[in-house]
């Protein structure tokens, strides 16, 4: 019967992910929650373990089926990068979800409406409506706030709790959240369906 001395069983539970401590290994053997034989090797104080102990010890520390599923994971399912990136960002967009609905934000960015027209000049807006429109909708965003603004976390933000994408083509926070707006709100006004009445 093959037996295990204590070098060669902290690898075997380390390679299963079961511990990464030689000590706890120990401690388990002294305890009793792996059974061995001390006094082996040439000082007489090293411990010995059967192959059959190994295995009721895996089994009871890594299920056969999480063993087997693993397994399978590791060597049948190939992911491709693009739906690595769909995965990263689901779980990404749960936890701004979550945070959102709890109303936990990173800050809030005040709009100032000189600072909105130099924006709508830099997109060379010169429709009088649209450009009436798309400033009056970010000046009269207050929520319960004397100034108007939107609360944001990381690359989005809340603009009448619809979550917005910054616009990353900018570098600085003002921008890419006026830049992305502003936008959204030139869509919103050539689309009838979409667009809110307009209140002076």
């Amino acid at each position: 019967m093959k037996t295990y001395r204590l070098e060669q069983l902290f690898e075997i539970l380390k390679e299963n992910k079961v511990t990464t401590n030689k000590e706890s290994v120990r401690r388990w053997l002294r305890e009793g929650k792996i059974s061995g034989i001390k006094g082996a090797g040439p000082k007489k104080n090293s411990w010995q373990v059967t192959e059959e102990e190994l295995q009721r010890f895996l089994s009871e520390r890594v299920p056969a089926s999480i063993q087997e599923k693993t397994e399978y994971i590791a060597t049948n399912v190939v992911i491709s990068e693009a739906e690595k990136e769909r995965l990263r960002e689901e779980g990404r967009n749960d936890v701004l979800n979550r945070l959102a609905a709890r109303h936990i934000w990173e800050g809030r960015f005040v709009f100032k409406k000189k600072w909105v027209n130099e924006c709508l000049d830099h997109q060379r807006m010169t429709n009088k409506s649209t450009r009436s429109y798309i400033l009056n909708r970010m000046l009269q965003h207050k929520q319960g706030y004397a100034a108007p603004g939107v609360l944001y976390m990381l690359d989005t933000f809340n603009f009448e709790g619809i979550k917005l994408k910054m616009n990353d083509s900018f570098s600085a926070l003002d921008e890419k959240i006026t830049f992305a707006l502003i936008e959204y709100l030139r869509k919103e006004y050539i689309d009838p369906t979409r667009r809110k009445a307009e209140t002076e």
